[in-house]
């Protein structure tokens, strides 16, 4: 396994098709015994093979999730030779195997990770969900808009139980469209005077319009959070499509405008082709997406995305009543 010359704050790690040899094997033969990756019985079978990553890799895992790691971690390998098919036109209609080994690689991968979770108010409470074009939703800030930046964004900033790392695995990306990403090594020179005021509840906080479709129980209005919490390396809460301030609060307004003034002029493009994974720190780092021109024949951008928390016992105290389905116990 070779690395990559570094990029601040964001690893990449190029796997050998020698070094998931291995790994591909086990894959296959549990999809084999299983109809569907929507079977919880076979993620569970997953901790049975640990060892099947190479050990680089799981040093490099071992670092995301103590947060010793980069906050943005990119794993490139070999394509697997399944075929998934057409990128659906919505993800109610995806087939039910036609992803299933590329998404146990995603969960082999992410379970060293932390635990899988899932919330009942996206994509029917799937424990592995879509990020693809629909039509009709171009020009909305979700997973599912194409032609407009997906501007940057902490998943469910609303929340107190947000996962605290996303992994994106990429199907198919023909035209290379960037994730774009920054981390918290931007915020080095924010004013003591803005780190003052984005550390107060300053911020409300609204949930996606994805969330407020489902009209499922435990979803809230705004929330009133900061931005910025955590000791001297801070953690972000932000999300500038659905955070505002009260409407005479210019000094809470104003500092967060700087905020996302240097976040977005330190983002950086990741491009995955099928196979490449993405590890994203939810406190870290920020991530987005570049526009592109949806052509829904079968052939558009499609990305796998499992959410991960570091602690399920203390997530599953923490979580109002039905807010958010647990995956694995």
């Amino acid at each position: 396994m070779r690395k990559s010359a570094p990029v601040p704050d964001i690893q990449e790690v190029v796997l050998t098709a020698r070094e998931t040899r291995h790994a591909d094997d086990v894959i296959r033969r549990l999809v084999s015994e299983y109809s569907t990756t929507d079977d919880l019985g076979l993620l569970a079978r997953l901790a049975e093979h640990r060892g099947s990553l190479p050990a680089h890799l799981t040093d490099v895992l071992a670092g995301v999730r103590s947060r010793l790691g980069s906050a943005v971690t990119v794993i490139r390998r070999p394509r697997l030779d399944e075929n998934t098919g057409a990128t659906p036109s919505h993800w109610k209609l995806r087939g039910r195997t036609a992803t299933a080994a590329h998404d146990l690689w995603l969960a082999m991968v992410s379970t060293q990770v932390g635990d899988p979770v899932c919330w009942q108010t996206l994509q029917e409470g799937r424990l592995f969900n879509d990020i693809l074009p629909i039509e009709g939703h171009e020009h909305e800030q979700t997973g599912h808009s194409s032609v407009n930046n997906l501007d940057f964004h902490v998943d469910d900033a609303f929340d107190d139980d947000r996962c605290d790392v996303l992994a994106l695995l990429c199907l198919r990306n023909q035209d290379l469209t960037a994730t774009t990403v920054a981390t918290v090594g931007a915020l080095v020179d924010v004013s003591a005077e803005d780190h003052e005021v984005l550390r107060q509840p300053r911020f409300a906080l609204l949930p996606d319009p994805e969330h407020l479709k489902a009209s499922g129980p435990g979803v809230p209005s705004a929330v009133w959070r900061p931005v910025l919490f955590g000791d001297s390396r801070p953690y972000l809460r932000v999300d500038p499509a659905y955070t505002t301030t009260a409407p005479a609060d210019d000094e809470a307004a104003r500092a967060f405008s700087r905020l996302c003034r240097r976040l977005e002029g330190a983002l950086v493009p990741v491009r995955l082709r099928p196979g490449d994974l993405v590890l994203i720190d939810n406190y870290q780092a920020v991530h987005g997406r570049e526009p592109f021109k949806p052509r829904y024949d079968g052939t558009d951008r499609w990305l796998r995305k499992l959410t991960l928390t570091f602690d399920l016992q203390q997530s599953r105290g923490r979580r109002r009543a039905g807010s958010r389905a647990l995956a694995l116990s």
